[in-house]
């Protein structure tokens, strides 16, 4: 979306997220920027691959890049899309104009996943009629009505009857260690924006620090009372304080 003579901005979602969580602040990153909103591998309409790494993620963009004569542009990625944005400006820096960095950090986190894709893949998807079902067995094992919404935007219906997920549950569980496994952070020169909730855990002092260390264009934010999905609670706040920083 936006004009082709536009700077180009690249926005990258998070584990079982999609691009269409993106619509709204990417139309308007639109009114300045060229924006391309990406479902990684695995994720949303993009093809699913045995091979789910942040190397081949960082990968696909670089193709992405070439095929759509991007010879330089923003990224904004939000959790597992800020370490493929990460891994990206460690192979391919020259491709990058500004990085922002959203809720995430370049160290390793223990997994704590499982419940979730234990709710995805026992849910009842094949065999429901109506996406309550589905929703109903979320609700019942995670108890949160927040993800449960999260996730129900990855349940797709079928021409034939009853629904399936998007993503590629089976392959991501299957590699959740290496989705939450550390990725480079080296020393830089890239303009670096990492922006994050402060009611998140994703984020702490530590993480600020190594960004600090190694970034030697660096600025960060706080939002308030935001935690993980910061771009979703605080729009406002997020798109206010993520175009100063590209549009400064």
């Amino acid at each position: 979306m936006g004009e082709n003579h536009q700077p180009h901005l690249v926005i990258l979602h998070g584990l079982l997220g999609t691009s269409d969580n993106w619509q709204t602040l990417g139309k308007a990153y639109a009114k300045t920027h060229h924006v391309h909103l990406i479902d990684q591998r695995n994720h949303g309409r993009s093809p699913h691959h045995e091979e789910h790494s942040y190397a081949a993620m960082a990968h696909d963009l670089a193709r992405y890049f070439d095929e759509h004569g991007i010879s330089r542009a923003s990224i904004i990625g939000h959790s597992m899309g800020g370490k493929t944005a990460l891994v990206f400006a460690h192979l391919f820096p020259e491709c990058i104009e500004k990085l922002i960095i959203a809720d995430i950090a370049s160290q390793g986190y223990s997994p704590h996943h499982q419940p979730i894709f234990d709710a995805l893949l026992s849910a009842p998807v094949e065999s429901a009629t109506e996406r309550t079902q589905i929703q109903g067995h979320l609700l019942k094992h995670l108890k949160d009505q927040g993800i449960v919404a999260f996730l129900m935007k990855n349940a797709r219906r079928l021409k034939e009857g009853g629904f399936r997920w998007r993503p590629n549950i089976d392959v991501l569980e299957k590699t959740l260690d290496a989705i939450v496994s550390a990725v480079p952070l080296e020393t830089n020169t890239l303009p670096t924006l990492v922006i994050y909730g402060g009611n998140s855990s994703y984020v702490d002092e530590a993480a600020l620090d190594a960004f600090d260390r190694a970034c030697m264009q660096l600025d960060t934010h706080c939002i308030e009372n935001a935690g993980h999905w910061l771009h979703a609670s605080h729009p406002e706040e997020f798109l206010e304080v993520t175009l100063e920083f590209i549009e400064g």
